[in-house]
Parts: C-alpha cells; sequence; structure tokens
C-alpha cells in the first residue's frame, strides 16, 4: 500500500463523515423548524453549557495564572463562580433561560437599530437613498426589539428559526465542502 492510497482512503473516509455530519445537521435544521420546542431547549441547553465552560475557564485563569494581577485574579474567580452558577440556575429553570435570550435578542436588535439610525444618520458620503435606507432598518430593528420584549414568543420563534437556519446552513457547507 503506498502512502498515497492511505491519503485517498483517508480523505474519502472524511469527505463521508462531512456529509454524513451535513445530512444530520440539515435534518435537525427541519426538525427544530417542526418542533420549536426543541428548538427553544436546546438553545436553553447551549446558553447553560457555554456558561458553565466559560465559568470554568475564567476559573482556571483566576486560579493558576500568575501574570495577572491579584485584583484581576479575584475578578476572574468571581466572575468564573457566577458564571457556573448561571450555568446552573438556567439548567434547573430553562424558562429563566429562554426569557434571557429573548432579552438579549431584543437588547441586540435595540443597539443594532440605534447605531444604524446613527449611521444613517451621520453617513454623509452615502447617497440619499442609501442612507434613508439605513435609517429605515435602523427603526425597523428596534421597533422590533420593542415587539420581542412585548411579544417574548416572537423573540423565541426568531431564535428558533435562527438556530434552523443556522444548522441548515452548517450542513450545506459541510456536504458542499465534501464534494
Amino acid at each position: 500500500m503506498h502512502m498515497s492510497d492511505s491519503v485517498t482512503k483517508q480523505s474519502g473516509a472524511v469527505r463521508i463523515f462531512r456529509i454524513i455530519v451535513g445530512v444530520i445537521a440539515i435534518g435537525l435544521a427541519f426538525l427544530i423548524l417542526t418542533e420549536p420546542g426543541l428548538g427553544a431547549s436546546t438553545l436553553v441547553l447551549l446558553l447553560s453549557v457555554a456558561l458553565l465552560v466559560l465559568g470554568v475557564s475564567r476559573l482556571a485563569r483566576g486560579l493558576s495564572h500568575r501574570l495577572f494581577t491579584r485584583t484581576h485574579r479575584v475578578i476572574d474567580i468571581i466572575a468564573g463562580i457566577l458564571s457556573i452558577v448561571l450555568g446552573f440556575v438556567v439548567l434547573a429553570d430553562p424558562l429563566l433561560g429562554v426569557g434571557t435570550l429573548v432579552f438579549l435578542l431584543a437588547f441586540a436588535a435595540m443597539i443594532y437599530g440605534i447605531t444604524t439610525i446613527a449611521l444613517g444618520a451621520v453617513a454623509k458620503r452615502l447617497q440619499k437613498w442609501s442612507r434613508a435606507f439605513l435609517i429605515i432598518a435602523g427603526i425597523v430593528s428596534v421597533v422590533f426589539s420593542f415587539v420581542v420584549l412585548d411579544f417574548p414568543a416572537l423573540g423565541i420563534l426568531t431564535l428558533t428559526v435562527m438556530l434552523a437556519v443556522s444548522f441548515l446552513m452548517s450542513g450545506i457547507e459541510s456536504i458542499v465542502s465534501a464534494i
């Protein structure tokens, strides 16, 4: 067996693996779209895991990193402990996790909207229609943020669709890159 044969077989195995991962990701996307509760649960699980990983990382860095000042290390330790506690709280109370995610979506949409309005207002080099479009897009984003705060179910639906689209695009990319 030549070295190039093993490389070919390995790349073939990797290609098959990527296609399988892509098909699974696309399947998950459609499953999340048909079962929105699964999407919300997945988002809460991802949030809690992210908080736990971040917490452990900050805690470990605070306990072991000797290059930082004592104050910085104490802040890292406190932030790590708080993040770990929040991760477990989100796991214990998924509604709190969903509420947090909806709030973050609304907050992000509001910040994006305000900055887009400001950009449209001050970007004198852009054509008037382009500036107007930015301002209108920013207003729509700010209105969306208030709607999400008033109707959290819309926020959950938005996040679920974003997760499904993310899985779908990731799956397609995985399959296309394997072909």
